[in-house]
């Protein structure tokens, strides 16, 4: 038996990964996930793989039993099974074993290494980050409760291509908030430049007894050399800017460029717009040093500027005295690999039309 028919069987795939695994649907309609348990195995996997000639051992002695256990040593507390970083490292395997028939045990640790690596970076920069169908699971439990499913979604979200991939928050929201409808509300880095015209519109648009719900983010990516405000296209050499908006914007800033005239170039009123508010927010930038944790607070920067246009733009003036309006921002984060997308959620709240609003982020995300 070679060692990729091995590795391809699932129940000693699940051993390898010192787990048992489950299978669990999201939703209709959403591929099935994989959930792991821990299961210690590693006896019979170290002597099978000593046996291979020219696959180096395995010394489980030193290291965790389980793939969660891997995530926890890369310095989280507890114990922690990371459902996005298991899955990516599974479909790199996966991939690895199609294309070239075999995979060493070595590479299988550097695949779960690289997953461990982006799992950290992005906890380090994005606290409270998770896989977007995780998100969407708990924004879905939430209505649930309030029983709300008479609601038309808009989203204000970069126009950018990697923001709007299948099984991205975008596309989640859409199917499971929005039952497949969406109304566009925003432009570059997310900012809802359709204003309050484009609010009034949307909400003119709300059934009687229907509801709003608002999704506000900007993006920032996470190149496969795991730089923050990149992203690896596919079919490009290099990693590109993501948000490049964002990022341009804060390059013109930092280069002491002179601030465009609004009203006289209304061709890219978008971008200069941006360059305007991130030249208002330079001071929370340049004495970042560390360019990860620059682009991190640049995403930061920019969440804030669409929220306040937002602030600006939104109303409960539609439907009935019982229809409510539901607004979630946050930080949609373009993943590097086979990563699904992560997304840091900063606000969740409902707001009815008595003027009350109820947060909601505490009952949705914890403290």
């Amino acid at each position: 038996m070679i060692l990729s028919d091995f590795l391809l069987s699932a129940p000693i795939l699940a051993v390898f990964l010192g787990s048992a695994t489950t299978t669990t649907a999201f939703a209709p309609g959403q591929p099935q996930r994989h959930v792991s348990s821990p299961r210690p195995t590693e006896t019979r996997l170290r002597s099978y793989l000593d046996s291979l000639n020219g696959a180096p051992p395995l010394d489980f002695a030193p290291t965790p039993a389980t793939f969660g256990h891997q995530i926890a040593a890369n310095g989280d507390d507890g114990d922690i099974a990371d459902i996005c970083a298991f899955d990516a490292a599974s479909e790199a395997i996966r991939s690895r074993i199609s294309s070239y028939g075999s995979i060493s045990a070595a590479e299988i640790h550097d695949n779960i290494a690289k997953a461990n690596q982006v799992v950290a970076l992005t906890r380090e920069h994005f606290p409270g980050a998770l896989g977007s169908r995780e998100i969407m699971r708990r924004v879905r439990a939430v209505l649930d409760k309030y029983q709300v499913d008479n609601i038309l979604l808009t989203q204000s979200v970069c126009p950018d291509e990697i923001n709007h991939e299948r099984g991205d928050i975008t596309d989640l929201f859409i199917e499971n908030v929005g039952g497949g409808k969406v109304f566009h509300l925003g432009g570059l880095a997310g900012v809802p430049f359709t204003g309050k015209t484009g609010f009034g519109a949307y909400s003119a648009h709300v059934a009687e007894g229907g509801h709003c719900f608002v999704l506000q983010a900007p993006h920032i990516g996470i190149s496969d050399n795991l730089e923050l405000g990149k992203y690896s296209r596919e079919g490009q050499s290099s990693a590109g800017s993501a948000c490049g908006a964002a990022v341009g914007a804060m390059c013109h800033c930092a280069a002491g460029s002179p601030m465009p005239d609004l009203a006289a170039n209304t061709g890219d009123y978008q971008m200069n717009f941006l360059i305007h508010e991130i030249g208002r927010r330079m001071g929370a930038l340049q004495g970042i040093t560390d360019d990860n944790a620059k682009q991190a607070e640049l995403a930061r920067q920019t969440s804030d500027i669409g929220r306040e246009m937002l602030e600006r733009v939104v109303h409960t003036d539609f439907g009935d005295a019982e229809s409510m309006l539901f607004i979630f921002t946050g930080i949609q984060i373009n993943m590097p690999f086979d990563f699904e997308d992560y997304f840091q959620p900063l606000s969740f709240e409902v707001r009815k039309k008595d003027g009350s609003v109820i947060d909601l982020f505490n009952e949705a995300f914890g403290a």
